[in-house]
């Protein structure tokens, strides 16, 4: 059972939030779930149903000349152990409680998950089930990319490069406070999102939602103008100042006729419409990471569920005394880049699988 009933684990899947019931794991089946759409929760529990508010979730299927019904998805090879579970009991699991036929592609090949049945509901029950181990599969990957926008401009480097020596010489003696959880100059950037793509057809999925963006998100927000921004201030993300991980810039778009947070949650929705990415938070956080704990280990800062637990906090309390405001600049937003996690560009920024410019478009 959930340890809280009244708060269980939710999963987004195309576009729609399950709420489980019970235990999720690749040993375990799923029957029961609530869907949530954009309004809230519904009120009802269905069991071995799928439906969204009172009609069924589309997908794809055929009928095969013997009257059964046929659905195919495709599923990284990294996530088909997941499905198939130890010895197959997962598989036998799920043909059993769903009475339905589970082929996989030959191991070490690439290709659709298929699932044959008598009729659509069982076929829906079947695929669901395999869908929701794909997604508790995936939150234990490690994030592969993450979409940002470099705040890398030699202007603001060299502010923050001044900003680092003031707080070492001014704060060094503050507990935690060293050289090694300071972002590296190169590397400033304003996260997004972050998602695990794992293999190419998905890579190319989320290349194809930031294709998207310059007309579905930059054209419509923009309108013709320019995006300029300023890092100003800085803020902590946990509690107690003295206990802090985290210390980031404030992010500000310099202009009246748009807003950055619209721009920034329109463009995390390009890629949620595309299937590339849950929903993680109702809204971007829109900061610059200045210094973080886990630099002390990892130097990308982009964290993930699997984050070391023996990252060591810092007190920032003199820090946030004298450089509250500090200013760090302004600078035009050129592009908009998917990332790669773990890499290094030879500008000394990440290794990008793809990026889009920033430019201004009329809208028509």
């Amino acid at each position: 059972m959930c340890a809280d009933v009244l708060r269980p684990p939710t999963v987004w899947l195309d576009g729609r939030c399950y709420r489980v019931l019970s235990p999720l794991a690749s040993t375990t089946t799923v029957t029961n779930y609530v869907e949530e759409d954009s309004y809230g929760l519904e009120d009802a529990v269905y069991q071995d149903e799928v439906e969204c508010g009172g009609e069924q979730a589309e997908f794809a299927w055929e009928q095969l000349n013997n009257g059964k019904f046929q659905t195919s998805f495709p599923v990284a090879n990294c996530y088909i152990s997941y499905i198939i579970g130890a010895k197959g009991a997962t598989k036998k699991r799920i043909e059993n409680e769903t009475y339905t036929t589970l082929k996989f592609p030959v191991k070490g090949q690439s290709g659709d998950v298929v699932v044959i049945g008598k009729d659509l509901k069982t076929v829906r029950q079947a695929r669901l089930k395999m869908e929701l181990l794909v997604e508790q599969a995936r939150k234990k990957q490690p994030f592969t990319h993450f979409l940002c926008i470099p705040f890398n401009k030699p202007a603001i480097q060299e502010k923050y490069i001044e900003f680092k020596k003031e707080v070492l010489e001014k704060c060094g003696s503050s507990r935690g406070v060293d050289e090694s959880i300071f972002q590296e100059p190169a590397k400033l950037h304003l996260t997004l999102c972050v998602m695990v793509l794992a293999d190419d057809r998905e890579r190319y999925q989320a290349l194809d939602a930031l294709a998207n963006c310059p007309e579905s998100v930059l054209k419509k927000h923009l309108a013709g103008e320019k995006l300029r921004v300023e890092m100003k201030g800085i803020e902590y993300m946990n509690d107690d100042p003295g206990e802090v991980d985290v210390l980031y810039g404030r992010i500000n778009a310099l202009s009246w006729t748009h807003s950055l947070q619209t721009i920034a949650d329109s463009l995390v929705d390009e890629f949620v419409k595309a299937g590339v990415l849950n929903r993680q938070h109702d809204r971007v956080k829109l900061h610059v990471t200045l210094m973080n704990t886990l630099f002390r280990h990892d130097r990308d800062g982009v964290t993930d569920s699997k984050a070391s637990k023996d990252r060591e906090s810092f007190c920032a309390r003199q820090i946030l005394e004298e450089f509250e405001n500090y200013e760090f600049g302004e600078m035009e937003v050129e592009e908009i880049h998917l990332s790669v996690r773990y890499t290094t560009a030879n500008n000394g920024f990440y290794s990008s699988s793809g990026k889009i410019p920033v430019v201004p478009i009329a809208a028509s």
